[in-house]
């Protein structure tokens, strides 16, 4: 079988053409003629040269903005943007600042009517040359779920840079750039879809159920383990015995002093570091005789083994159950059970994976949940997975009524083909052994059980249930036939192929020439009609016409999109893939492009699963939830914040807006701010403290009155990104609130601030290391508005936890010291307005701010569709969706319909 690589030369001469089209169309798509003007009447000068010019003149640029030399005549998007920002801060009444020189009311009114009719023209003057939708690729999300569709392969995209960048959404052509060697990597990556695509029709392996009876398989090897570790103690004690008689020789005494001076022990007596040392005692026993190799693994035998985990392994091995299931242990020992069935029959496909257990009598509810993953295999302990787990379940049923959970599992052919369970715990082991040195203290053998599994089957590959790929549909079509047709039969399934692929453009007879000889050259070197196919196929799916959304316009005014454009571009903004069957008849027919029969789709689009990647992708981007995986969570003050939660946690957010968005009565984007429900699993309610809710699914759950959960505010996710792994942070999560929903986003920090860290040590309650970082001129201007938001969501600990406590800590060695304690105030006011008195206050203050919440929202869903930046012309478009929203009570998915209905979503 030919690979990528050997291939890659051959087939670079294929798309060199395309590319410089590609390019050339590029070049045309963002060439527009030079702006008309617009400009504010020369008779404000004065007003802004006594009232500004102080603080935003050519020498001071106060917040990095200078007024002086800012054109009266606006040609530009950006000198716009920047008279929008001044008619924005004088209408707030931000400019001039209290205590400043004020114009006077005729004055600034005057000024205030002459630049608000300026910026209306200025708008007008400016749409033809701003708001151009660059030219762009389909970013990694639209290229896994594009090639999902046409192979029926969802492909791993580690490989593909990152899309976006800071600020910009994955979406945007600007941000999006492309090399040499990323057509080499969509080559590759095309080739193993359409490897995987055509073995898994070839092989056709019939289902098959590999089941697995841990009484068998984990119990034989914890047996094993015990006999072991009984007959390595034996032979330790008679050992042991023989260097204690030795011990008690006078003549070893001054031996035993300098072991006892050299690790500062007052008593030898039965301790490791005389056991460690024995080989310098006079008349000690040879260990090699009693199978060891030194006396240093003499005494490690039992006190890593059998001294260790002796007493647990029995007590797991004797409790009751043990002959019919097993019981997952948490620390030493098999703590993860793993399936693996033949390589040979774990083809390409989707399998079933079914467990039957229950959670053992009085265990903590924390503990009653599994997670499934692939085995890692960097050390041949029997525990942790490669990455993070697949998923988390909860476990409901009992060892007397068991329940039996199933989940579905992707193989591919290059995915790990062996799955695994354990108990959900932290990825640190000193978490997990500290918790079981603790237990063993108490009750002499170590942490109890808490999941007991009866048996394990994994089922497939299971029948196809969904629609055929394009691939497998062009394949069943072409794929017979006699010997002298396989050209033209290549011919056939390139061509179609080709077509699906480019979103319904034909390509130039020449490439489809090209390809038919590529699949030539590969035949004639003995490769079978299927295999010869890859290669050509793989270069469809490395070719611009895909890899490109391509919208050609070679005029310099905006043009409406086609109906086939049309419907690729909303298929794109809310399922992150092609348009089905459905949307491509109705732009056939021109169709799609009436009112009634667009919103229709949006509907339709929307309640469609696939819109879950909408939410995803957009959500994800808007909130900046990156942060979230930004660091790992210290294990010994957050052990429950481990990678389940954390999936949890991210998910509860795009389950909060999804719901909003398919609920067409009362998905108000208000409810982000303030609602009285969540969306929540088991696995989260228990991490909230919330009673009466099981189960792996999502929900929605009526909250009490006096809940802080609800909203934004209440979820863990917000939380956790705002603190940096160990402590909350009131300036991230003033900032956070500030940028998104009060849709007032502070100022980057001026370089060379001094940072709180180096108030870290010193035992101050968070206000008051606030408070002295305020002191410094540069940090005041922009923390009186931060910090008072921040400190009011300080009942969130770093997790998400609600607590009315803080303290101050310093870490010693592994541990943690708490220096100081405080109740918290959570009170504080707004700068410049109304004051809070908690954290109820606060959220209910925030609430009241929707319409700002809202237009934040919509400059953000306006880049995010368009694919880019929301800039200054968009400004009449953002009020128009703003205004027809409002009178739904900002509907969710009223903003979508607005946008989608709007010529600048329908133009090109």
């Amino acid at each position: 079988m030919m690979t990528s690589h050997h291939c890659s030369r051959a087939t670079r001469n294929v798309f060199t053409d395309c590319v410089i089209g590609i390019l050339a169309l590029w070049a045309c798509s963002i060439t527009h003629a030079a702006p008309p003007e617009s400009k504010l009447p020369d008779k404000h000068r004065t007003l802004f040269k006594q009232h500004c010019f102080d603080c935003h003149g050519s020498e001071t640029q106060e917040g990095k903005v200078n007024l002086q030399s800012l054109s009266f005549r606006i040609t530009t998007l950006e000198q716009a943007e920047l008279w929008q920002k001044v008619l924005n801060a004088m209408n707030a009444g931000e400019m001039p600042p209290e205590g400043e020189s004020q114009p006077t009311n005729t004055e600034k009114a005057d000024l205030l009517d002459d630049l608000a009719q300026t910026m209306v023209a200025a708008r007008k003057t400016l749409s033809d040359s701003g708001g151009n939708i660059t030219l762009r690729r389909l970013n990694r999300r639209e290229y896994q779920n594009t090639i999902a569709y046409l192979t029926g392969v969802r492909v791993d995209v580690g490989s593909l840079p990152t899309d976006g960048g800071s600020g910009t959404y994955d979406t945007v052509g600007t941000s999006q750039f492309i090399s040499s060697d990323q057509f080499e990597q969509y080559l590759n990556l095309g080739r193993i879809a359409i490897d995987e695509a055509i073995e898994y029709r070839i092989s056709k392996t019939p289902s098959s159920t590999f089941r697995l009876e841990p009484e068998n398989s984990a119990n034989v090897r914890s047996a094993k383990e015990i006999a072991r570790l009984e007959e390595e103690y034996q032979r330790y004690r008679v050992w042991k015995a023989e260097v204690d008689k030795a011990a008690l020789d006078p003549e070893n005494e001054r031996i035993l002093q300098q072991i006892r001076d050299k690790y500062q022990l007052a008593d030898l007596t039965d301790n490791l570091r005389l056991y460690q040392n024995a080989n310098l005692l006079a008349n000690a026993p040879d260990s090699k005789k009693y199978g060891f190799k030194d006396s240093n693994a003499a005494a490690f035998s039992y006190s890593g083994g059998y001294g260790r985990k002796g007493a647990y392994f029995k007590h797991y091995a004797e409790l009751p159950h043990s002959d019919r299931g097993t019981y997952l242990k948490l620390a030493w020992g098999i703590q993860r059970i793993d399936i693996i069935p033949p390589a040979a029959k774990l083809t390409p496909g989707t399998y079933k994976l079914r467990i039957r257990l229950g959670a053992v009598e009085g265990s903590p509810e924390s503990r009653r949940f599994l997670e499934v993953g692939h085995p890692q295999r960097i050390t041949a302990v029997p525990a942790g997975f490669a990455g993070v787990p697949i998923s988390t379940h909860q476990v409901t049923g009992t060892i007397e009524n068991p329940q039996v959970i199933e989940t579905l599992l992707e193989v591919g052919t290059h995915t790990q083909r062996e799955f695994a369970v354990q108990e959900r715990q932290s990825l640190d082991r000193n978490v997990v052994r500290s918790a079981y040195n603790k237990a063993k203290r108490i009750n002499g053998y170590g942490v109890d059980p808490a999941i007991w599994i009866d048996w394990m089957e994994l089922n497939g590959p299971l029948p196809e249930t969904s629609k055929p790929s394009e691939l497998a549909r062009i394949l069943g079509n072409n794929l017979a036939g006699t010997k002298e047709s396989e050209s033209n039969r290549a011919r056939d399934i390139l061509s179609q192929f080709a077509v699906t692929a480019f979103r319904q453009v034909k390509p130039a007879p020449q490439f489809i020439d090209q390809l038919v000889a590529l699949f030539n050259r590969r035949m004639a070197s003995g490769e079978s009609f299927e295999v010869a196919l890859r290669t050509p196929l793989s270069v469809i799916l490395a070719s611009p016409g895909f890899l490109y959304l391509s919208e050609p316009n070679a005029d310099t005014q905006r043009r409406t999109l086609t109906q086939r454009e049309l419907a690729i571009r909303l298929a794109y903004f809310l399922w992150s893939a092609p348009p089905d069957s459905e949307l491509l008849a109705l732009a056939e027919n021109n169709s799609l492009r009436q009112p009634a029969v667009l919103r229709q789709q949006v509907d339709r689009l929307l309640t469609d699963p696939r819109s879950d990647a909408f939410v995803s992708g957009f959500v994800h981007q808007w909130l900046q939830m990156e942060r979230l995986d930004l660091f790992q969570f210290n294990s010994m003050l957050h052990a429950e914040f481990d990678e389940s939660l954390r999936a949890a946690a991210r998910r509860e957010v795009y389950e909060s807006f999804t719901h909003l968005l398919r609920d067409l009565e009362g998905g108000y984007l208000g409810k982000l701010l303030k609602s009285d429900y969540v969306l929540i699993n088991g696995l989260l309610a228990n991490f909230y403290g919330i009673k009466g809710v099981t189960g792996d699914e999502f929900q929605k759950v009526k909250l009490p009155t006096d809940s802080p959960r609800g909203g934004l505010l209440g979820t863990a996710a917000i939380h956790a990104m705002g603190s940096d792994g160990v402590e909350s942070s009131p300036v991230e999560r003033g900032a956070w609130v500030l940028r998104y929903l009060l849709n007032d986003p502070p100022p980057p920090a001026p370089p060379n601030v001094p940072q709180l860290s180096r108030l870290a040590e010193q035992s101050l309650t968070t206000r008051e290391r606030l408070h002295m970082h305020q002191e410094e001129a540069q940090c005041a201007s922009c923390h009186r508005k931060i910090d008072p938001i921040g400190l009011g969501l300080e009942n969130f600990d770093a997790k998400g936890h609600w607590r009315t406590t803080d303290a101050h800590r310093t870490k010693v060695g592994k541990n943690w010291k708490t220096t100081k304690t405080w109740e918290i105030d959570a009170s504080g006011a707004f700068y410049r307005g109304p004051t809070f008195g908690n954290y109820f206050e606060l959220r209910d203050r925030i609430a009241g701010h929707e319409p700002d919440f809202a237009r934040g929202f919509t400059e953000n869903l306006i880049a995010y569709a368009l694919g880019r930046p929301f800039s200054f012309s968009d400004e009449e478009l953002a009020q128009g969706i703003l205004r027809k929203t409002a009178t739904a009570s900002y509907s969710v998915s009223e903003f979508i319909h607005a946008l989608v209905q709007s010529e600048a979503f329908r133009q090109k």
